[in-house]
């Protein structure tokens, strides 16, 4: 079995623990990289969503779980760019994008 620490959604970041956790592809199979909210049916849920604007949404849905606005941001600044999905579109990035804390 896979550990926990690769069992994360390589959008978001969110920790998939459960089967139900986990996005499918389009056959119907389970994605094993990406999680239910960011990929259903093959395709990613939130299209062609920036790296910067995924930041934005991931730090707002923390904040909504009880998250304070700098823990939300450290992690999301910290994670996102580190995950499958953005590490290709790393120099594709705009310098100088920032995310308020």
């Amino acid at each position: 079995m896979e550990t926990l620490e690769k069992n994360i959604c390589q959008s978001c970041g969110m920790p998939m623990l459960q089967l139900a956790d986990f996005g499918w592809n389009g056959d119907g199979s389970i994605n094993t990289e990406y999680c239910q909210y960011c990929y259903k049916n093959g395709a990613f849920t939130d299209g062609d969503i920036t790296l910067e604007e995924k930041i934005s949404k991931n730090i707002a849905m923390a904040q909504k779980m009880g998250m304070s606005r700098a823990s939300a941001t450290d992690l999301a600044v910290t994670t996102l760019p580190n995950l499958k999905r953005w590490g290709k579109k790393k120099e594709q990035r705009k310098s100088g994008s920032r995310i308020k804390k």
